[in-house]
C-alpha cells in the first residue's frame, strides 16, 4: 500500500512543466545606463591615478656626470643625506657642472656647498684620528668653483705643516728616550701639547709618555739590580736577578737586562757548584733556586736547577693544612726529581730526597683523606679521622701536622659531647628566674675542666650568677630610689649601702650613693657658706673666714668655700696694710709734738677697728 501510494507522487513531480523567468523589458535600460556610468567612473579614476603618479626614482649607482640633469640632482641630494665621505664626494661630482645659467643651478648649488662643508668636516675628523693621507685626499675633492676651496687648501697646508712639526718632536723624544735623557724627553712631550691635532695631543703624547715611563722604570730597576750585584754577595745577586726579571719585556732596556741576568745567573751557578762540592747541599740549592730557567744552560746546571725546583716544591708542600695543592706540589717535586738522569752528579741526592718525598706523599694522602672524613662533622667521623692520623709514624715529617689535626678533632668531639649541656642550660636560663638560673648553672657545670667548651660554660655561668644577684638586689635599689624620691636621702643611702662590693649592682649603688651624699652635703653646708658670705658683705672678713672654714675637706662645697676664703683673706690683708700705713702717717705727724719713741713698724697691725674713714677701695668692706 505504501509503495503504490508513493509512485504516483514521484511521477507527477517529474512530469511537472518547467517555469521560465522573464525579466520585464522595463528594467533593461536603467541597468544598462547604471553600468555604463560605473565603468566610466572607474576608467576616469584609473586615468587620473596614472597621470598623477610619481615617476620612479633613478638608480643612483648607475647615475654619472653624463646622466640627465634631474637624475643627477636627485642622486646628489640623496647622497648628501647619507653622510658618508664616499657619497659626499659623489654628490660633489654630480653637482659641479651646472653653470649659473642652468635652470637647475639654484637647486644644485646649495647641494654642492653643503656637501663640500660636510666633506671638509669629515676630513678634519680624519686628520684628528691620525690619517693625514685620507684627510688630504678628501679635502682635495672640493672643487675650484666652491667657496670652501680656499678654506680646504688652507686646512691641508696647516695639517701638513703640523704633521711635520709633530714628527720632528716625536723623533726628538724617541732619541732622548734612547739616550736616557729624561729631561729632554719631557720637554718634547710638553711641546706636543702645543699642537692642535687630537692625534698629537692625545694619541702620540700618551704613547710617548708611556714609553718614557716604561724605559725610565726599566732602567731604574736595572741600576738597582746592578748595585746589588756589584757587591758580589750571593744573596744580593739573587735579589738582583729577581729585580731584573721584573723589567718590562717590551722595553728597550730588556736587552741590557737580559745580558745582566745571563751573567749573574752564571755567577750563581758557579757558586752553587762550589757549595755542592764542599758538601753544602742546602746552600747550593738555596743559591740555584734564584736562577731563572734557561734552556741554553749546560746539562749539569739544568739538573741542579731541576733538583732545586723539586726541593722548593717539597718545602712549600710542608706548609699549611693538608690540601690538594700540597698533594700536587709533592707530586710535581717527585716528577722533577725523576727527570734527573742517572749519569748526573745530582742523581744520588735526588733519589734519596725522592724516597722521603714519596713517604711524605703517602702520609699527606692519609691526612687529606682523614680531613675529608672529618669534614662530615659527626662524632664517628672525627673518631675515624683521628685513627687514620695516628697511623703517621713518629719519625715522619707529617707527624706534627697529624698531632695538630688530632688535637683539633678531639676538641670537636668534646664540643659535640658537651654542646647538649650548654643547650639545655641556655634553654633554662631564658626564663630569667632565680630557680631557672640556678638550674642552668648546675647544668653548665657538667662541662668538666679541660674540656673544649669549658671557657664558654664558665662565661655563661658568670653571666647567670650576675643575673641572680641583680634579681636579688634590685628590690634594695628600688627601695632606695623610692626613699630618695620622697626626699629621705639619708635613709636612701643607708638602704643602698646594704649592697656589698662583690655584688653585680655594687657600682650602680655606689654611684647613686655618691649622688645622694653630694645633695645632702650641699643642703647641710649651704647655710654655712651663705652665713659666711653675709658676714663678709657686712665687713666682718675674719668672722666670715672662720665660719667658711667649718666646711671640711671632701665635702661638696669645700672647693667653693676655699675659693671664697682665699678672696676674703686677700681683701683683709689689703685692708690691714692700708690701716698700718695710715697709722704710720699719723705717728709721724705726732712725733714732733711728743718725745715718745716712734712705733715699731714690725708689730702686726691691731685687729681692732681704727676710727678713721676706710680707703676708697674698701667701700663695701669696712675695716674691722
Amino acid at each position: 500500500m505504501a509503495r503504490s501510494s508513493a509512485t504516483p507522487n514521484s511521477s507527477s513531480l517529474s512530469e511537472r512543466p518547467r517555469v521560465k523567468v522573464r525579466v520585464p523589458l522595463g528594467w533593461f535600460w536603467p541597468l544598462f545606463w547604471s553600468g555604463l556610468m560605473v565603468g566610466s567612473g572607474v576608467m576616469g579614476i584609473w586615468a587620473m591615478t596614472w597621470l598623477t603618479r610619481i615617476p620612479p626614482l633613478p638608480d643612483c649607482e648607475d647615475v654619472t656626470v653624463s646622466s640627465s640633469d634631474s637624475n643627477r640632482l636627485i642622486c646628489a641630494q640623496t647622497a648628501m643625506q647619507t653622510g658618508s665621505a664616499k657619497k659626499l664626494i659623489h654628490a660633489i661630482q654630480l653637482t659641479t657642472r651646472f653653470a649659473e645659467s642652468h635652470p637647475l643651478h639654484v637647486e644644485t648649488y646649495p647641494v654642492l656647498v653643503e656637501s663640500s662643508e660636510r666633506l671638509l668636516k669629515k676630513a678634519t675628523e680624519k686628520m684628528h684620528e691620525g690619517d693625514l693621507a685620507t684627510a688630504v685626499g678628501w679635502a682635495g675633492q672640493i672643487p675650484l668653483d666652491t667657496p670652501l676651496r680656499q678654506q680646504a687648501q688652507a686646512a691641508i697646508w696647516n695639517w701638513q705643516q703640523e704633521w711635520k712639526q709633530g714628527q720632528a718632536i716625536e723623533n726628538s723624544v724617541e732619541q732622548a728616550i734612547a739616550a736616557r735623557d729624561w729631561g729632554v724627553a719631557e720637554e718634547g712631550l710638553q711641546q706636543l701639547k702645543l699642537l692642535s691635532s687630537d692625534y698629537w695631543l692625545s694619541d702620540r703624547h700618551n704613547a710617548l709618555k708611556q714609553a718614557k715611563q716604561r724605559e725610565s722604570t726599566a732602567w731604574a730597576q736595572i741600576e738597582q739590580a746592578r748595585g746589588l750585584a756589584n757587591t758580589g754577595d750571593p744573596d744580593n745577586i739573587g735579589q738582583a736577578l729577581v729585580i731584573a726579571q721584573r723589567v718590562n719585556l717590551t722595553s728597550r732596556a730588556w736587552n741590557d737586562a737580559q745580558d745582566d741576568i745571563d751573567r749573574w745567573s752564571q755567577n750563581l751557578l758557579l757558586y752553587s757548584f762550589q757549595r755542592w762540592e764542599l758538601g753544602d747541599v742546602e746552600g747550593a740549592i738555596a743559591a740555584v733556586q734564584k736562577v731563572p730557567p734557561d734552556p741554553n744552560l749546560a746539562p749539569e746546571a739544568q739538573d741542579l736547577i731541576k733538583f732545586s725546583h723539586a726541593n722548593r716544591l717539597a718545602t712549600e708542600a710542608q706548609q699549611d693544612q693538608p690540601s690538594y695543592l700540597q698533594l700536587f706540589k709533592l707530586m710535581e717535586a717527585i716528577r722533577a726529581a725523576e727527570k734527573i738522569p742517572v749519569e748526573s752528579t745530582f742523581y744520588g741526592a735526588a733519589q734519596q730526597s725522592m724516597q722521603g718525598w714519596k713517604a711524605d706523599l703517602e702520609d699527606l694522602r692519609t691526612l687529606q683523606f682523614a680531613s675529608g672524613v672529618a669534614s662530615l662533622r659527626q662524632g664517628w667521623a672525627y673518631d675515624y679521622a683521628t685513627q687514620l692520623a695516628w697511623s703517621v709514624d713518629l719519625e715522619r715529617p707529617r707527624r706534627l701536622q697529624a698531632q695538630t689535626l688530632i688535637a683539633h678533632w678531639e676538641n670537636e668531639v668534646e664540643r659535640i659531647e658537651d654542646r647538649p649541656f650548654l643547650a639545655r642550660a641556655n634553654a633554662l636560663a631564658r626564663k630569667s628566674t632565680i630557680p631557672a638560673l640556678q638550674a642552668a648553672i648546675a647544668e653548665a657545670r657538667n662541662v668538666a675542666l679541660g674540656r673544649a667548651l669549658r671557657i664558654e660554660a664558665q662565661t655563661a655561668i658568670a653571666d647567670w650568677l650576675n643575673q641572680i644577684e641583680v634579681i636579688q638586689d634590685q628590690p634594695i635599689l628600688n627601695e632606695a630610689n623610692q626613699l630618695a624620691a620622697d626626699d629621705k636621702l639619708r635613709e636612701a643611702v643607708t638602704v643602698a649601702q646594704q649592697i656589698q662590693d662583690d655584688r653585680a649592682l655594687y657600682e650602680q649603688a655606689q654611684a647613686m650613693i655618691q649622688d645622694w651624699t653630694h645633695t645632702i652635703q650641699v643642703e647641710e653646708d649651704s647655710p654655712i657658706l651663705e652665713e659666711a658670705k653675709s658676714l663678709a658683705y657686712e665687713g666682718s672678713l675674719t668672722a666670715a673666714i672662720n665660719v667658711a672654714a667649718q666646711i671640711a675637706p671632701g665635702r661638696a662645697l669645700y672647693n667653693e668655700a676655699r675659693n671664697a676664703i682665699g678672696l676674703w683673706e686677700a681683701e683683709r690683708a689689703y685692708i690691714w696694710a692700708q690701716e698700718a700705713e695710715a697709722a704710720r702717717q699719723q705717728e709721724a705727724v705726732r712725733q714732733p709734738e711728743t718725745d715718745s719713741p716712734p712705733p715699731d713698724d714690725t708689730a702686726p697691725p691691731s685687729s681692732e677697728p681704727i676710727n678713721q674713714p676706710p680707703p676708697p677701695t674698701s667701700d663695701n668692706f669696712p675695716s674691722e
